[in-house]
């Protein structure tokens, strides 16, 4: 089963009765086109503390050290209130009916439960935020976002058994991809391959899925493998330029030249400051005894501040 935020249990129910009773002037305050502190501060100066609530989840991403601070000094006038049980609330009674996640066809709703599960997932991060670091903790998203938090810190090892402890309570596609990135980065490619099948298995961020996997497949000198996932990871998603690249810099390896030349020039077109893109594509040029066309792309390189094009630059062009 794909993992669900914890907000989500039970919304559907909820909002429905509240949608009803919501005017269409309350729906255009609820859901602007954007989400600003000052509307904020107004429905808490208020005590529509719900609302307000709703308008931090969505500043959020953008602004979670200001969105932390402001939540937990509500948290200390609001004492007699579990603001964990609060996020959800105003998550359940605003969520569903958020145009950016539900749209309407004869009336009938039609939910995008990515972007619902997105929208859940800030809330799940704000209440992890919030929590008293003393607290013990008890649920797979406690878990997964501490160790979220030790990965980004560079404690992958300490990361890996938060997610161990995750996975032991609530396996997910999130955690096992989490977990499988954490392993690569200690090197540990074969566990990271094995947490990257689960993640595939269970459907979460497949094009991320594949590339990933394959990076650890062609560290493990499976080129072959690579390739086959970095295929299937453009076949999920065809802008994936670092997908492109890393094909492509294995085809070189394979002395297939004109194959990576194509890879590379796809990954330029998707992203024309690809440096890196432009100095192998240079390499495979070389190689091809197309010198002319290497030092062009190795120029480009260094333009885009590629520092070690330049030793390149010197070593065969000048």
């Amino acid at each position: 089963m794909k993992h669900l935020s914890i907000l989500l249990a039970t919304i559907i129910l909820t909002a429905n009765s509240i949608f009803a009773q919501t005017t269409e002037i309350e729906k255009k305050e609820l859901y602007p086109d954007k989400y600003t502190f000052e509307k904020a501060g107004d429905y808490q100066k208020k005590g529509e503390y719900e609302k307000a609530i709703w308008f931090y989840i969505n500043l959020f991403p953008d602004n979670k050290t200001q969105v932390i601070e402001i939540v937990k000094n509500l948290a200390t006038k609001l004492d007699t209130i579990d603001m964990s049980k609060f996020i959800k609330k105003s998550f359940t009674l605003y969520g569903t009916f958020d145009p950016a996640i539900t749209s309407f066809d004869n009336g009938s709703p039609n939910m995008n439960m990515g972007k619902l599960k997105l929208k859940g997932a800030w809330g799940d991060e704000l209440i992890q935020k919030i929590s008293d670091p003393n607290k013990p903790l008890t649920s797979a998203s406690e878990y997964n976002f501490r160790g979220l938090d030790k990965a980004k810190a560079g404690k992958f090892k300490e990361a890996i058994e938060d997610f161990d402890k995750a996975i032991e309570i609530k396996p997910t596609g999130q955690i096992y991809y989490n977990r499988g990135y954490s392993k690569s980065m200690v090197e540990d490619f074969n566990g990271a391959i094995q947490d990257y099948d689960k993640t595939i298995e269970l459907e979460y961020r497949l094009a991320n899925a594949y590339f990933e996997r394959g990076y650890c497949k062609s560290v493990l000198n499976n080129p072959d493998g690579a390739i086959d996932d970095y295929t299937k990871a453009i076949d999920k998603n065809k802008d994936y330029a670092d997908a492109y690249n890393n094909r492509g810099v294995i085809k070189l390896k394979q002395k297939d030249y004109k194959a990576a030349v194509k890879d590379f020039d796809k990954a330029i077109k998707i992203k024309p400051d690809y440096s890196s893109a432009y100095v192998n594509r240079g390499f495979t040029k070389k190689e091809l005894n197309d010198i002319k066309g290497a030092c062009k792309d190795w120029k480009k390189a260094a333009e885009l501040g590629y520092e070690q094009a330049n030793k390149l630059l010197k070593k065969y062009c000048e």
